[in-house]
């Protein structure tokens, strides 16, 4: 494989001498990516940034760096960065470094930056309404909001309070945007009332896609692609089958409705989900709740003959 960048000290060590690395340069053959860098690709800010992370490695770039990488905000050089503690903080005309201890971060566009979090907590500059679209996009899917609890508690005592003031009644963990759609709904139908709205929780086992825990209410949006027997795998239409099963069992109201109707007939969805949820509350001891498990009850990949963990 070429390699990509190169410091003079190897041009030198590979027979170039200073002469023939300028003349390389003017004619377009390497670019000057930084001093004492050089690569083959025209040195754009991306290109720039990962001649910059090849020659300082544990480089996590940071503030407004980070905000461009995650794409809240234009580029603007120099960039900053934070480097191990104890390594020299001398970064050039490229670079604003500073010292850090264990950077939590992650790869976007392969270079490491700032997680979606502390990257919106550093970009203050940046409208708070454009911060908090961004984090409701990066913390969607199933482990969302595992993720999310995770960048928090690695921030510092003053920055995790700036991000819980950011992401206050955030809606994060939604795996979909019809899903994100019936919480919003939800979120405004269930105002006044002392209940909560989860998204991706585990209920026995299983996760569903909205939970309204204090009325033992589960609600699941089904895509016909993914659910309906013709089109989703045997694995998954076995899993979605018992699932459903283990939440009723166990004293959860299940209600399951087509992606569809959540398109077209959103608000008879929310008037069934909260008249659902007023009647449970009001009712809170209409049924028994059984205290006898059967083998079948455990989730379902660990009993099943045709499934296993893998299925999980």
């Amino acid at each position: 494989m070429q390699k990509r960048f190169w410091r003079t000290s190897e041009l030198r060590a590979a027979g170039k001498s200073a002469d023939e690395i300028a003349g390389a340069v003017r004619r377009g053959e390497i670019h000057r990516m930084a001093h004492g860098i050089y690569g083959t690709e025209e040195p754009t800010d991306l290109v720039r940034l990962a001649a910059l992370v090849w020659a300082r490695p544990g480089l996590v770039y940071t503030g407004r760096t980070a905000g461009f990488l995650h794409g809240l905000q234009p580029m603007v050089w120099p960039a900053e960065a934070a480097v191990p503690r104890g390594t020299s903080r001398k970064g050039g005309r490229y670079l604003r470094l500073s010292g850090a201890g264990r950077t939590r971060g992650v790869v976007v566009d392969g270079l490491p930056v700032l997680t979606p979090l502390a990257t919106a907590v550093a970009c203050g500059e940046v409208a708070v309404w454009r911060r908090r679209n961004f984090l409701q996009q990066a913390y969607t899917g199933v482990r969302g909001n595992e993720r999310l609890a995770a960048d928090l508690a690695a921030l510092g005592p003053t920055d995790r309070a700036r991000a819980a003031d950011l992401t206050a009644g955030l809606v994060t963990g939604t795996a979909s945007y019809l899903e994100l759609q019936v919480v919003r709904a939800l979120m405004t139908a269930l105002d006044g009332l002392e209940v909560s709205v989860e998204v991706n929780m585990l209920v026995r086992g299983y996760r569903f896609d909205i939970v309204i825990p204090e009325a033992r209410v589960c609600v699941e949006i089904d895509s016909r692609l993914y659910h309906s027997s013709e089109t989703a795998s045997a694995e998954d239409f076995i899993k979605d089958r018992w699932k459903g099963n283990a939440a009723v069992r166990w004293g959860w109201t299940l209600l399951r409705y087509p992606d569809a109707s959540v398109e077209i007939a959103l608000d008879e969805v929310v008037a069934e989900v909260l008249d659902t949820v007023e009647h449970n509350l009001a009712h809170p001891r209409a049924r028994v709740l059984r205290t006898r498990e059967l083998p079948t009850d455990r989730e379902v990949w660990w009993w099943h003959p045709g499934l296993g963990p893998a299925d999980r």
